[in-house]
C-alpha cells in the first residue's frame, strides 16, 4: 500500500536520519510489508508531506533501499542527506557540498597495464539544482538556527565502497587521477542514483555536510563530534532547498529528466541525454543457449505509458508464438514454452524467443549462424534477423509508444568472428574474431512509426552500429 509522500530523504547513519528528522512536525511511523520502517510529517514551509529513511552504508543498501521507497511512497524528490568527507582543501569542516554530479568511482578494468577507470556518472536533476545554487548565492536566512554560516559548494561528488582514511592511498590517487574535479566522497549516492534511473530518472538530489578530510586525522574529527554538526548543516540546507520549490515541482520538460518527447517527434534517431535501461531475456530468468552466440534485442519506451492489465499480458505468450511461426522463426516441429511472470510475457524456444514487459519493453533473440570454429557476424544476414525480430516486436497487438530507443547486442559463449555465411563451413577464420561481445545501448531513439513502416531499415542501421561496436573491441 503506498503512502504517497512529495519527498523521501534517505540517510545513511542514525546520525543522519536525527537532524533530518528534527525538521519534522507532526511526525509518524511508517512501515512497509516488508519491515522497512521510516517516519513521515511535515516541513513547514513544505507543501507535501516529507518521509525519512533509514539505508545503512554502501551503494547497494542505499539503492535497494531507494528502488523499494520509490514503489512504495512514490515520491516526487528522492535527496540523499548526510556526511562526506572532503578531497579538496578549500572545502572546510561544516560546509556543505550539493552534488552537480555522482561519480561511481569503483568502475574500470584491471589489466597487466594497470589499472583504468570506466566511470558511472549521473547528473542531478536541474531544477533541483537551479533551487540550490539560488540559495548558496543570494539567501543566507535558511542557516539561522546553525552555529556557523557554512560555505555551499556545488560541486561533483565520488560514491565509492570504502571509507577513506587516507592522503596517500590507491583510491586516493584514483580519484586525483581521474576525477579531478571532485570534491568529496561518501558511500551511498551512486546506488540511489542507479535506482532513480530506473523509476523513469526521478528527480534525486544529495546533500553532504563535511565531517572530515577524509584522512588519517578522521578519527579525530569523528571524536570531535564533527559528524554531528556536519549532519544537521546538511540537513538544514535540504530543508530550504524544499521550500524553495513550487507546489507544481517537478513540471515541464525537464520533469523526466530530460525523457519528455516533443509534441510532434520527428522522423530519424535523436540523441538521449542517457541510454535507458535494457530489459535482456536474462533480466527475465531466460537461460542463455549453451555454445552458441545470440543475437539481442531490447526496444525501450522513452515515455512508458500505463502498465498493461495482467489479463492482456497473460494472453501475449499465445500471440508472440503466433507472430514467431509466422516469421519462421519458431519453426516446427520446435516446442515453444509459453510463460507469463509478474513482469513480463515470455515465449520461447531453446534458442530464440520474443517477450513483453508489463511496461511495454519489447525484446527478441536468435541464434547466430554457427560452425565448429565459432559464430559468424555477417551483416547482411544480420540485418535480416534483426529485421524479423523487429517486424514481430512492431506487430505485437499492444498499444505501441510514440518514440523508442533500440538496444542491441550479442551474448557468446564461443569464438565470434565477422565474416560470410556463405562461406561456411571454415576450415579457418580469417580477419576480426574475439571472444568480447559488442552491445550498442539505448541512446538513441525514433518515432514508432518509421520503425513500424520500415523495420529493416532499421535492421541496417543497428547492424552497422552493432558491427562498429564489435570491430572498436579488436582495438583495444
Amino acid at each position: 500500500m503506498s503512502e504517497a509522500v512529495g519527498v523521501a530523504i534517505l540517510t545513511p547513519m542514525p546520525l543522519e536520519f536525527g537532524a533530518v528528522h528534527a525538521h519534522l512536525r507532526d511526525s509518524r511511523r511508517i512501515r512497509h510489508s516488508a519491515g522497512t520502517a521510516g517516519e513521515v510529517g511535515t516541513v513547514p514551509g513544505v507543501p507535501w508531506p516529507v518521509a525519512v529513511i533509514l539505508t545503512g552504508e554502501g551503494n547497494a543498501d542505499a539503492g535497494a533501499l531507494a528502488e523499494r521507497v520509490a514503489a512504495w511512497l512514490e515520491p516526487r524528490i528522492l535527496l540523499v542527506v548526510g556526511v562526506a568527507g572532503a578531497l579538496k582543501e578549500d572545502v572546510e569542516l561544516g560546509d556543505v557540498v550539493v552534488a552537480t554530479w555522482v561519480y561511481g568511482y569503483h568502475s574500470g578494468k584491471e589489466d597487466s597495464t594497470g589499472s583504468h577507470a570506466r566511470p558511472r556518472a549521473w547528473r542531478s536533476h536541474h531544477g533541483l539544482l537551479q533551487a540550490a545554487g539560488l540559495l548558496a548565492a543570494i539567501d543566507h536566512g535558511w542557516a539561522k538556527s546553525l552555529d556557523r554560516q557554512p560555505s555551499v559548494h556545488l560541486k561533483p561528488i565520488a560514491a565509492g565502497d570504502v571509507v577513506l582514511s587516507s592522503l596517500t592511498s590507491p583510491v586516493r590517487q584514483r580519484l586525483a587521477d581521474h576525477y579531478n574535479d571532485v570534491v568529496a566522497i561518501e558511500m551511498e549516492s551512486a546506488g540511489v542514483m542507479a535506482a532513480a534511473y530506473l523509476r523513469d530518472r526521478m528527480p534525486v538530489l544529495t546533500v553532504r555536510g563535511i565531517s572530515d578530510h577524509a584522512d588519517r586525522r578522521k578519527h579525530l574529527s569523528d571524536r570531535a563530534g564533527r559528524q554531528p554538526v556536519a549532519a544537521a548543516n546538511a540537513a538544514a540546507f535540504a530543508m530550504a532547498v524544499l521550500r524553495e520549490l513550487p507546489a507544481s515541482f517537478p513540471e515541464g520538460p525537464d520533469a523526466r529528466g530530460g525523457r519528455e518527447e516533443a509534441d510532434e517527434p520527428g522522423p530519424g534517431w535523436r540523441t538521449l541525454g542517457e541510454p535507458l535501461p535494457a530489459v535482456w531475456p536474462g533480466d527475465l530468468g531466460v537461460p542463455r543457449p549453451r555454445r552458441v552466440a545470440t543475437v539481442e534485442l531490447c526496444l525501450v519506451p522513452v515515455v512508458p505509458g500505463p502498465p498493461l492489465e495482467m489479463r492482456r499480458l497473460a494472453a501475449l505468450p499465445a500471440e508472440l508464438v503466433a507472430l514467431g511461426r509466422a516469421a519462421n522463426l519458431f519453426a516446427p516441429p520446435e516446442e515453444v514454452s509459453e510463460t507469463v511472470a509478474g513482469r513480463a510475457a515470455v515465449a520461447a524456444t531453446a534458442q530464440a524467443g520474443f517477450a513483453v514487459t508489463r511496461r511495454d519493453e519489447r525484446c527478441g533473440w536468435q541464434p547466430l549462424p554457427r560452425d565448429s570454429l565459432g559464430s559468424v557476424l555477417d551483416e547482411a544476414d544480420l540485418t535480416s534477423r534483426l529485421a524479423a525480430l523487429l517486424t514481430v516486436l512492431s506487430t505485437v497487438g499492444v498499444p505501441p509508444p510514440r518514440q523508442v530507443a533500440a538496444a542491441v547486442r550479442v551474448t557468446s559463449s564461443v569464438m565470434l568472428a565477422e565474416g560470410r555465411v556463405h562461406d561456411m563451413p571454415r576450415t579457418a577464420t580469417r580477419g576480426r574474431t574475439s571472444l568480447v561481445t559488442p552491445e550498442v545501448p539505448a541512446a538513441e531513439a525514433l518515432p514508432w512509426e518509421q520503425l513500424a513502416a520500415g523495420p529493416a531499415d532499421v535492421a541496417a542501421e543497428l547492424a552497422a552500429r552493432l558491427l562498429s561496436a564489435f570491430r572498436t573491441h579488436q582495438k583495444r
